[in-house]
């Protein structure tokens, strides 16, 4: 289980060192900074797309069966 209380001290805590050090910079004419009421987004719940896998099948240049066919790229 994600403890969203600890990740948003750490989230905290990593900004306002990053602050700090941006204030030990010195060079920096602007002034940097927000504040935000909530440092975590509301969570959204989605519902599954019944009509997802049709619609990817019918945009899919390359199928066989109910697989899509790509070709692997070496970068």
């Amino acid at each position: 289980m994600i403890d969203k209380e600890k990740i948003r001290k750490q989230a905290k805590r990593i900004m306002d060192n990053f602050i700090k050090a941006l204030d030990k910079a010195g060079d920096i004419k602007e002034e940097f900074g927000s504040e935000r009421k909530d440092s975590m987004r509301t969570e959204i719940k989605k519902g599954k797309d019944p009509d997802f896998r049709k619609r990817m099948f019918m945009n899919a240049p390359k199928k066989k069966k109910d697989f899509l066919v790509m070709e692997k790229k070496n970068w």
